[in-house]
């Protein structure tokens, strides 16, 4: 049995079907793990869900296209530039992706939480217990009749600092915003989130640049720009920008080595 962990696909069906051929993965033996942002941008959404739902020993966790999709299909948010999400809209499936899709982690543990799968990542103000406890708050509202009022009010950049006394859906959007959006940061988790390349904004630095006490691993998507790369040992990306015309990359978790294959079409 292996594990593979897999970027962000956003979409891309036949570069997923590749990789996996090129990984020999074997559906029913080996595990499959997905950083999120399965959806969108690409041409092929519900070719990837419908892979996942009716594949064993797959687990994926909550990317902010998710996220934007669920917030279109039940929470009255408009399509955004760019956005290629009819084919999950006007299927007859929707329903069955939406039940899905609210019912994925935000983040999600291996045994002792030694390694952990978030889209974004993990702030460093946050021990992994916290972060777990934090993240089924938002869990919890996603798999309950309140989710239209958080997903209507869940976009946005403040409030962009921890506080004990932060309540409703001030706290449940940073809270997302940690595990689903976040790239820099401060040692006390206050996040940047205008930033997208990879200059720091003054004050600031990549999330995964700060020492922990922990010793996890965390394996995270969502930063196409630093391609894979971060310079460490414990924080592995994924997303190297298929969507962006560049690779749809694994990672292999026994043999600790990359796999990609080149997206089949370049975006300009």
């Amino acid at each position: 049995m292996t594990t593979f962990i897999v970027g962000d696909v956003q979409g891309c069906y036949q570069e997923l079907e590749e990789l996996l051929t090129k990984c020999s993965f074997e559906e029913g033996k080996d595990h499959l793990w997905l950083v999120g942002d399965l959806i969108n941008r690409g041409p092929e959404n519900a070719a990837v869900l419908d892979w996942l739902i009716d594949t064993p020993n797959v687990i994926s966790v909550l990317g902010n296209h998710e996220l934007h999709f669920l917030a279109v299909a039940i929470g009255g948010k408009s399509q955004s530039k760019g956005d290629t999400l009819n084919d999950l809209l006007e299927s007859s499936r929707r329903d069955v992706y939406i039940d899905y899709l609210r019912n994925l982690p935000l983040i999600y543990t291996s045994s002792e939480n030694k390694k952990v799968l978030v889209h974004a990542g993990v702030p460093p103000n946050l021990d992994i217990r916290s972060s777990l406890s934090l993240a089924r708050e938002v869990e919890e509202v996603l798999r309950s009749d309140r989710i239209g009022t958080f997903l209507a009010s869940m976009y946005g950049n403040s409030p962009s600092i921890w506080d004990k006394g932060l309540k409703g859906q001030d706290r449940l959007r940073l809270i997302t915003n940690w595990f689903t959006r976040m790239r820099y940061c401060k040692k006390d988790g206050e996040l940047e989130l205008t930033y997208k390349d990879t200059v720091s904004p003054d004050g600031f630095q990549p999330w995964y640049t700060f020492d922990r006490p922990d010793q996890i691993r965390v394996f995270f998507g969502h930063w196409a720009a630093i391609n894979g790369k971060t310079g460490n040992q414990w924080a592995t990306a994924l997303d190297t920008g298929c969507v962006w015309g560049r690779k749809l990359s694994a990672y292999d978790l026994e043999k600790d080595n990359f796999i990609s294959v080149n997206a089949r079409t370049t975006k300009k």
